[in-house]
């Protein structure tokens, strides 16, 4: 087996209550004997499902999550000062 760490970080919005918020996760990539890849998510240091799967809003646990590059959230909330 082949393990490659990586950090991917990306910004989410809801789009029922418009929380907007941004998580940086450690990715563990195994690659393995049969070519199969499988990705273990981190945030924090605790293991946590991919958030590209089944995102879910951490304000009011909505569903109908938008995932955009990194730094969007922060982007949007400078403008709003």
């Amino acid at each position: 087996m082949n393990t490659r760490h990586i950090q991917r970080s990306f910004s989410f919005a809801c789009l029922a209550c418009g929380h907007g918020w941004e998580n940086a996760y450690d990715i563990d990539v195994t690659l393995d004997e049969h070519g199969r890849i499988k990705a273990d998510y981190h945030l924090m240091g605790r293991p946590v499902p991919s958030p590209l799967q089944s995102p879910q809003c951490p304000a009011c646990e909505g569903r109908k999550i938008r995932i955009m590059r990194p730094g969007r959230v922060s982007a949007a909330r400078s403008h709003e000062l």
